[in-house]
C-alpha cells in the first residue's frame, strides 16, 4: 500500500510540474516585429498565422543576427552580415542537451559559458549525424526542468497518462545543414572553419529550418541558399535534390507569382551574405482551404524523401514515445517510393491507425509536442 501511494504522488507531482512550469516559463504574448530592434526574436501568433512569409523573414533575420557569445544573445551593437556567430548558434545544441546517461544538462547560463558545439559535416551531407540542431533558451529550460533528455523519464511520463507535452510559445529550435566551399565563396555564405587532423575545412550554411510555437502546431519555416538550386546538386546529387518543389514566398513577391525566388526588402538583408537566402516556404496548417493536404520541403534537409510528400506539421506530428522500446516507434515515411526510389512521406492530418495496436486500441504514447530531436534522449545509467 505504501508503495502504491509513493507512485501515485511522483505521478500527481510529474503532472503538476508539468503545468507548472509550462505557465512560468510563458513568455510574453504578442511581441511582434520591432523594425527599429530587428535582433529581436518576435512571438506573435497572429502574423505566423496570417502572414506567415513576412514572419519567417523576422524570425530569420533575428535569429541569424550576430551574437554576444558571453551572454548567449543577440549583440545589438552589430549589424545583420557581419561575420562570427549568430543568435541560434549560441543557445545550446542537441549534443549539448542529450548527454550519456541521460545526465543532467548545464544551465543555461553555464551552458553559455562552456561556449557551444559545432555540429559539421564529416560525411557526404547525407546523414542526420551532420544536422546543427540547437533550442532557444525557453525551450532548453523545458526540456531540462522536465528531465525529457532521459528516455527512461519520457517512459515514466507516459505510463503516468500524460499523454501530450506542451513546451511554451516562444520556444523555438534551429536546425541548419552545411556544405563545404571555397575561399572565394566567403562574401555570399554564412560561414565556419574546423580543423581535422591539421587541415581547415571551410563550410557555408546551405540549408536553414526554423520551428517556431506560436500555435498548438508550431510554426515551420524552411530556408536555402541559391546554390541548392542548381550548383550543390550537380555536385552532391544524393545530398541535394535541387529545387523540384516551386518556392513561395508572398514576403518577397507578388501574390500572382509567388516563386519568384528573390529575397524580401525592407529586412537589411540587401548587400549582405543573407541576400543569398532564400525563403522557400512555410507551414502553419494541415490542409489549405480546398482540403489539400499542405507540403513544405528542404531540397537538402529533406533529400532523402519524395519532396512533393513532405510534410513538416505531419512528420513532426508522429512524434511520440511509448511506455518502452524504440525512441522512435512511429516511421514518418511510408514504404511506397516514388519513380525515382524516394520514399513517400505522409501528409494531411496524421492518420488515426498509427497509433492504435493490432487489436485497434489505442497505444498509450506521450506526444512529443512535434519536437523529434527529443529522440535523441538517453537511457540513465543504471
Amino acid at each position: 500500500m505504501k508503495k502504491s501511494s509513493m507512485i501515485l504522488a511522483y505521478l500527481l507531482v510529474s503532472m503538476l510540474a508539468l503545468v507548472a512550469n509550462a505557465n512560468e516559463l510563458q513568455p510574453p504574448h504578442n511581441q511582434p516585429w520591432n523594425s527599429q530592434k530587428p535582433w529581436l526574436i518576435p512571438q506573435d501568433t497572429n502574423t505566423a498565422l496570417n502572414q506567415p512569409d513576412h514572419y519567417a523573414w523576422q524570425l530569420f533575420v533575428a535569429l541569424n543576427w550576430p551574437a554576444n557569445t558571453d551572454k548567449c544573445k543577440a549583440d545589438k551593437n552589430s549589424q545583420l552580415g557581419e561575420p562570427g556567430s549568430t543568435v541560434w548558434e549560441v543557445w545550446q545544441s542537441r549534443e549539448e542537451t542529450f548527454l550519456d546517461g541521460a545526465a543532467r544538462p548545464l544551465s543555461w547560463k553555464k551552458g553559455c559559458l562552456a561556449g557551444g558545439f559545432d555540429t559539421l559535416p564529416t560525411g557526404d551531407y547525407t546523414v542526420f549525424a551532420d544536422e546543427s540542431i540547437r533550442f532557444n533558451r525557453i525551450a532548453y529550460r523545458y526540456i531540462r526542468q522536465h528531465k525529457l533528455y532521459s528516455l527512461d523519464e519520457q517512459e515514466r511520463l507516459a505510463r503516468s497518462g500524460i499523454t501530450d507535452l506542451k513546451f511554451p510559445l516562444g520556444s523555438v529550435t534551429a536546425k541548419a545543414h552545411w556544405v563545404r566551399i571555397d575561399e572565394i565563396d566567403k562574401p555570399r555564405y554564412h560561414w565556419k572553419e574546423v580543423t581535422r587532423d591539421g587541415v581547415t575545412h571551410l563550410y557555408g550554411m546551405s540549408g536553414f529550418h526554423i520551428v517556431s510555437k506560436d500555435s498548438p502546431t508550431w510554426f515551420w519555416a524552411t530556408f536555402e541558399h541559391i546554390d541548392n538550386e542548381r550548383r550543390w546538386p550537380q555536385s552532391y546529387p544524393e545530398a541535394f535534390s535541387g529545387w523540384l518543389t516551386p518556392s513561395v514566398d508572398h514576403a518577397a513577391c507578388s501574390e500572382t507569382s509567388p516563386s519568384c525566388n528573390e529575397y524580401p526588402r525592407g529586412y537589411g538583408l540587401s548587400g549582405t551574405k543573407w541576400e543569398n537566402y532564400r525563403l522557400r516556404g512555410t507551414q502553419t496548417q494541415w490542409t489549405n482551404n480546398r482540403g489539400i493536404p499542405t507540403t513544405l520541403a528542404n531540397s537538402q534537409l529533406e533529400s532523402f524523401m519524395d519532396l512533393e510528400t513532405s510534410s513538416c506539421i505531419t512528420c513532426h506530428a508522429l512524434a511520440v514515445k511509448g511506455e518502452q522500446g524504440p525512441s522512435k516507434p512511429i516511421s514518418f515515411l511510408l514504404e511506397q517510393t516514388n519513380i525515382h526510389g524516394k520514399k513517400l512521406g505522409y501528409v494531411g492530418p496524421p492518420q488515426t491507425e498509427l497509433f492504435l495496436d493490432g487489436n485497434g486500441e489505442t497505444i498509450p504514447y506521450l506526444g512529443l509536442d512535434y519536437v523529434w530531436a527529443l529522440r535523441k534522449a538517453k537511457r540513465e545509467q543504471q
